[in-house]
């Protein structure tokens, strides 16, 4: 599929662009020659922009947000069968061939996004040079740019690659970490982990310098790369990578600058169009027809959540048990039903980064580090919003670091059940997958390591590419 890429672009008033179509990164004349003349003035290269965010959206949405969960232990399917959207990564089935699955799609929209964010990222010094008067407006748009290559970089390694600290120095395979778009003829192969990993590193930390240098700019977030973006992302990625004092470095400086959404409007985080106090990235599902959203519906869900997520809750004041809705026995989400918003104009948002997970990286980054006391703050922090307590009413008196990266798991389990975390949290613990004992799933516990914590590459993308090698097990 790196070789079969289309590149396309949506225009800020929602008009669609194909620029080549078929054998766009083989070298395709008619799409190369036309690229250039997209990316000749500064409102091409604008232009762009919302279109990289739309594909995004668009590899989150189809099945990248669902499937760390649906191969993880919180959620269980409703229905059970092959033709049942996720049934193949819900029993670790997945094959090479399963192109028009979670197996296909996430690697190819994956690609494709790049493709868009690299065109940018290409054209845009050029740009600076020629409109020099734009050349501040075009450095915001690169930052941007920079942080969307990384996100899809982390993305892509994690979903079609062993977790970061599979080997001690990730000299394992990672993706092909690409940063221009190929020519023709070029046949890219999987970089190690330890590089794909420099090149996020590399990416955000430009992009940091970038929008630090543009405070005052007009970025609206949180629908669009920030500063703040770029660090919380920076500090997620130090955080697979075991960098303790990196992560809570940047997690420190995050939440310096982003509270959290108070306990009373937390609920309408989710289920309104407002987004709330702690949201620092969210891929916005304006005009977009939302399948995450048709995956969870209150009417007839998909997935709900296991009896291993509901046990998890302890108190039934809980304010994150109300995004957790009892129907006939069972418990669905409601992380993406908002009752009072069209679906037509407004499909689900999908939240990729928030306050609450950054104060969760800064608490276990601190128990690692044996700062305990701030470990426990940190975490005191989330359960007071929760609860609706003051801090000081609240202790935690575990004193070890099993003890208190327990409470910590079970912290993320109940802030960030359904939002594209779970499988990633387990595999980077190097945790064994094992689930409820009842569930629905062929799969009841998977022990670690296992080849089928990562997908396998698309079939497609090793017949295109001889210098693509398969994961090890397909």
């Amino acid at each position: 599929m790196l070789r079969n890429i289309k590149f396309s672009i949506i225009i800020l008033f929602g008009v669609l662009l194909t620029f080549g179509c078929e054998n766009f990164l083989e070298g395709d004349d008619a799409g190369r020659a036309s690229i250039p003349v997209f990316f000749s003035d500064v409102d091409g290269i604008k232009a762009a922009l919302p279109g990289a965010y739309s594909r995004v959206y668009e590899y989150y949405d189809s099945e990248f947000y669902l499937y760390p969960e649906v191969a993880g232990d919180l959620l269980e399917l409703s229905a059970i069968g092959e033709n049942v959207k996720m049934f193949s990564q819900y029993n670790f089935v997945s094959e090479p061939d399963q192109e028009a699955t979670a197996v296909g799609h996430i690697w190819a929209k994956g690609y494709d996004a790049l493709a868009n964010v690299n065109n940018i990222l290409e054209y845009q010094p050029l740009l600076s040079t020629q409109f020099p008067n734009n050349k501040d407006e075009l450095l915001g748009i690169r930052a941007e740019a920079l942080f969307l290559r990384a996100l899809i970089h982390f993305d892509l390694v994690r979903t079609y690659a062993q977790t970061y600290t599979y080997t001690e120095d990730a000299s394992h395979l990672g993706i092909p970490a690409l940063t221009l778009t190929p020519a023709e003829n070029e046949l890219n192969p999987r970089n190690t982990m330890a590089v794909v990993y420099d090149q996020i590193i590399t990416d955000l930390q430009e992009a940091v310098d970038l929008f630090s240098d543009f405070p005052e700019a007009d970025y609206l977030v949180p629908y669009r790369g920030s500063e703040m973006a770029s660090r919380a992302l920076l500090s997620k990625v130090y955080l697979y990578m075991q960098e303790w004092d990196n992560a809570r470095a940047q997690a420190h400086i995050v939440l310096q600058n982003v509270g959290l959404t108070p306990h009373d409007d937390y609920v309408e985080m989710f289920r309104t169009l407002e987004t709330g106090e702690e949201a620092i990235f969210v891929l916005s599902g304006q005009q977009k027809v939302s399948q995450v959203g048709k995956f969870y519906a209150t009417s007839d869900p998909i997935a709900k959540a296991s009896p291993k997520l509901m046990e998890v809750f302890s108190d039934t004041s809980d304010v994150r048990l109300n995004l957790l809705q009892e129907k006939s026995g069972t418990y669905q989400t409601l992380k993406y039903s908002r009752p009072e918003v069209n679906q037509i104009e407004f499909g689900s948002d999908l939240y990729v980064l928030r306050a609450s997970e950054v104060l969760l990286i800064q608490a276990e980054a601190a128990i690692e580090l044996n700062d305990f006391e701030q470990a426990k703050e940190s975490i005191i922090r989330i359960q007071s919003r929760a609860l609706n307590i003051p801090e000081d009413s609240l202790q935690i008196k575990l004193n070890t670091k099993d003890e208190l990266l327990g409470v910590l798991e079970k912290e993320r389990i109940k802030e960030l059940n359904f939002e594209g975390q779970r499988l990633f949290d387990i595999t980077r613990w190097h945790h064994n997958l094992k689930r409820y004992e009842n569930t629905s799933s062929n799969v009841k516990e998977l022990a670690y390591p296992s080849h089928l914590f990562a997908l396998p590459i698309p079939l497609r993308e090793i017949n295109a590419n001889e210098n693509i090698i398969q994961n090890e097990g397909y």
